[in-house]
């Protein structure tokens, strides 16, 4: 049965690595016949959280008027939600954290999803990727019944483009054609 896929593609540079590793995931999702939004977070408007409470009060709408409030119906939408980031010393960068801080307004309803995590990162070894798996894995298990999907991690990779020679590419392809 397909499904429906939600990939937020945090990365800063426009054919960024993390970027990249999720056009590939993209590729073997719809070569499997699922259903792709992308959705590059850098093109958004996305404000930090103000702790208000507000979303509580108002059935799990923010009370700020960005583009989080789409991207939230999106993900209720969704089967699985792809979070694409570049590692910023050792975790998510800022946008994807905003991102994760604004899912607070539907922390209620969010429920019954796959997460999956796509990253690239400078560091040469899956050590270094330890703070981010356990903070990824930690916000998945906020939601009920929401489960992993699949981790792939381009390492090494600095420059543009610098994914494109790893295995991540090929493990991106093969994830998003199993999920």
């Amino acid at each position: 049965m397909a499904k429906k896929i939600l990939v937020l593609s945090s990365s800063a540079r426009k054919g960024g690595n993390s970027d990249l590793l999720c056009d590939e995931f993209i590729r073997g999702a719809q070569e499997s016949g699922n259903e792709v939004i992308k959705m590059q977070i850098r093109n958004l408007v996305i404000k930090d959280c103000l702790g208000c409470d507000g979303c509580r009060r108002n059935g799990g709408k923010c009370v700020q008027d960005d583009d989080m409030g789409e991207i939230n119906e999106i993900i209720l939408a969704s089967d699985v939600i792809v979070m694409g980031s570049p590692v910023y010393f050792y975790t998510f960068n800022a946008q994807m954290k905003a991102v994760i801080d604004r899912t607070y307004a539907i922390v209620s309803k969010l429920q019954d999803k796959t997460f999956c995590l796509i990253a690239a990162c400078a560091a040469p070894e899956k050590s270094y990727s330890s703070t981010m798996i356990d903070c990824f894995r930690k916000y998945i298990g906020c939601f009920k019944n929401c489960k992993e999907g699949g981790i792939v991690f381009g390492y090494g990779t600095i420059k543009r483009g610098d994914v494109k020679d790893t295995p991540a590419m090929e493990e991106a392809y093969q994830m998003g054609k199993n999920i």
